[in-house]
């Protein structure tokens, strides 16, 4: 497993927390409890993202994974999430299991939500929604419908330690790597089946080895509606938006899964805005 080597410099700030009265064995953990930063320190020259294997991610996620401590069974890149060299969290990202969206925009191109009547969601999630979703005063302009292989799904984003700010520090890195194309030529096989790996393969070399990538216009996410925390925050502040929500439901060609039963809010960020996330100066202060 790949590791980061940010400096350390003389000033850095070094916080080891509280140890914790239950015993993790997962790679976060696996040699004690990582240091961390409180509120008020410079941290952000620290955070640094590396490729990890399927295998780092699955037990990250499995260990410390609010709702979802499982993996799709292919992928496109596994992010291990790192504070001063030690791996903090672990994000996944995928192609999304849909064939088209629509996309709808606002008077200065921001996206907007889909028409949504807050009342009529069930009353445990209206306070949620009405916290998440976009005013919809904000009148739509414009919208298109664009091809699923158009988005690529943050499919797991998971932090194993409590500091403020990390989870949005750390998701403008992996945004940023995952951009720039470094770590898309390994594809994540999570099952056996004929052909399957030379076909992924032939998908990745043709839409994922290109460097200026122009066909991936949008990052998505999901998030469970009753789940109203940090990573929430996070993916406001680094600029992405809840454009809707998907009703409860099971996959018919899938195992079924307790989460599918829930409701969850769809985030989108555009490639554009996420590669302008870059800079990380704010989340230093």
């Amino acid at each position: 497993m790949s590791t980061h080597s940010a400096s350390t410099q003389a000033q850095s700030f070094q916080h080891r927390p509280p140890a914790d009265t239950g015993e993790c064995s997962c790679p976060i953990h696996a040699d004690g409890d990582p240091f961390t930063a409180p509120l008020g320190i410079r941290f952000a020259d620290h955070v640094g993202v590396e490729p990890i294997d399927r295998e780092t991610a699955a037990a990250v996620y499995e260990a410390h994974h609010s709702y979802m401590g499982s993996l799709p069974s292919v992928n496109l890149a596994h992010h291990g999430l790192y504070f001063q060299d030690s791996l903090v969290g672990a994000i996944t990202y995928r192609y999304p299991l849909i064939s088209k969206k629509r996309i709808r925009y606002g008077v200065d191109g921001q996206l907007c939500p889909e028409p949504v009547e807050i009342d009529s969601l069930p009353a445990e999630i209206r306070a949620t929604a009405r916290r998440v979703l976009p005013s919809a005063d904000t009148p739509v302009v414009d919208s298109e419908v664009v091809s699923g292989d158009s988005l690529v799904e943050a499919a797991r984003i998971c932090m194993g330690v409590r500091m403020p700010n990390l989870a949005s520090a750390a998701l403008a890195r992996s945004q940023e790597r995952f951009l720039q194309a470094d770590d898309r030529d390994t594809i994540c096989m999570g099952v056996r089946m004929p052909n399957l790996a030379s076909a992924a393969l032939a998908r990745s070399q043709e839409r994922f080895l290109q460097a200026d990538d122009r066909d991936t216009r949008f990052l998505l996410t999901w998030v469970r509606s009753d789940y109203d925390g940090a990573m929430v925050r996070a993916l406001q502040d680094k600029g992405w938006t809840c454009t809707g929500y998907r009703e409860p439901g099971q996959a018919s060609n899938r195992e079924d899964k307790p989460i599918r039963e829930r409701y969850k809010w769809r985030f989108l960020c555009p490639v554009d805005t996420a590669r302008e996330q870059s800079t990380l100066a704010r989340w230093s202060r």
